[in-house]
């Protein structure tokens, strides 16, 4: 990207930038827009006739700076004890309890939420009321706004605020805020990687051509059938009827795509916060695996793994203690790094770009349209396979990998 002499060059390649939208929030000339490639990912653009060179866009970008992260202090499985909240979100539920517990204490919750027209956005929120906007999982990346800028406000006010977002954004807004802030909370996710808005918008089109309906709302984590990777839409038949469909994994596009890596940004793919290392005072995720990790945990009841279990990091001395006044809200059982990593590759490596080039390139050529047409001949029969898997019991599953696992140690 070329800058004009002397003026500030905000990133050379596009693998140097998260878009995660600190330059623009500190930009007092409101010099700095976020406008799409030719693929739909965001990046930052200087308009120069604003621009005064203070330099101060370089300066809080933290994505391109090396510096010092956290190393997990406890590890922890864990479920709210609201089982409709529990219910609502992609996991256990724990970013949902802890932004009750805050929203009870006079304090205000930031997150992403999806708008009317399904664009992913962060929203600020101040009233308990709100706090379905904010759950559940967006595989889309977030567009931050103002956000960062508002929260400051907050912040000097006094307001107690509790920040979650994807670990570059979450270093965006530190490195945005420029010091310490006692009552300010941060909640990184396990993050895979991040697709844009225009491609899901694309996707959702595709949806309603292809069934001659109308998608009102989309859920990109459902649990109707169970704990699992499978998402469901509100879908606004021609008679006006508004019905509640499933959207099958392995029968999605989108969600096949997303699950396989091939539709990430550029950064994503050299991502330093997809290790233990971390940027915020919380991590939470899904505890993927943790019948093999930790079956003694597992209970019909509060811990019935079907309502899903979170896999919470505790980064810092004010993570912890985060932890320990909401515990009228969560149920923690410690646990340790290394198990959660096991089954959460991102704790331990970026994800891998596999086919992206030939997506991307089909994409550009045809849009998400063609891409559909790619996908269907590449899952061929397998769309079929998350329809099948959620037909079979757990108990069935558990007694297969555990014969699994029996027969890799005989033939060792």
């Amino acid at each position: 990207m070329e800058a004009n002499i002397n003026m500030p060059e905000l990133f050379e390649k596009k693998e140097d930038c998260c878009a995660c939208g600190a330059c623009l929030n500190i930009c007092k000339n409101q010099a700095i827009t976020m406008k799409e490639d030719e693929y739909g990912y965001v990046y930052p653009v200087i308009d120069y006739k604003k621009c005064s060179n203070c330099g101060m866009c370089k300066r809080v970008c933290m994505f391109q700076k090396e510096r010092k992260l956290n190393s997990p202090l406890e590890t922890y499985a864990a479920v709210s004890k609201d089982n409709n909240l529990r219910m609502n979100s992609s996991s256990g539920g724990i970013f949902a309890s802890l932004a009750t517990f805050i929203l009870e204490k006079g304090g205000i919750v930031c997150g992403a939420a999806f708008s009317n027209d399904l664009k992913v956005n962060h929203l600020i929120i101040e009233e308990k009321s709100q706090i379905y906007k904010l759950q559940g999982s967006k595989y889309v990346q977030s567009n931050i706004k103002n956000t960062f800028t508002d929260v400051r406000r907050f912040l000097l006010q006094g307001k107690v605020v509790l920040y979650s977002g994807t670990p570059c954004q979450i270093d965006g807004l530190y490195g945005f805020l420029q010091k310490e802030y006692k009552n300010l909370i941060t909640i990184d996710i396990i993050c895979h990687g991040v697709p844009n808005n225009r491609m899901f918008l694309e996707y959702i089109k595709e949806i309603e051509k292809d069934k001659d309906q109308t998608i009102k709302q989309f859920n990109f984590r459902d649990k109707s059938l169970g704990w699992g990777i499978n998402g469901s839409a509100m879908v606004k038949k021609k008679n006006n009827r508004i019905v509640k469909e499933v959207i099958w994994q392995s029968s999605s596009s989108y969600l096949h795509f997303f699950s396989k890596g091939w539709i990430y940004r550029d950064s994503c793919y050299k991502c330093k916060y997809a290790s233990k290392n971390r940027t915020a005072d919380l991590t939470i995720g899904d505890y993927w695996g943790i019948e093999q990790q930790h079956l003694n945990f597992l209970d019909k009841d509060q811990w019935n793994e079907s309502k899903g279990i979170s896999v919470v990091l505790a980064n810092t001395e004010k993570g912890k203690k985060i932890l320990e006044k909401s515990r009228n809200y969560i149920d923690l059982k410690e646990s340790n790094f290394n198990n959660a990593a096991n089954a959460n590759g991102q704790l331990r490596h970026p994800s891998q770009p596999g086919k992206r080039n030939e997506v991307l390139c089909i994409y550009k050529d045809g849009s998400w349209e063609a891409v559909e047409k790619f996908f269907k001949k590449e899952i061929g029969w397998k769309r079929y396979l998350s329809q099948f898997k959620m037909m079979v019991p757990k108990f069935i599953k558990r007694k297969l990998k555990c014969m699994k696992k029996e027969k890799v140690r005989c033939n060792e």
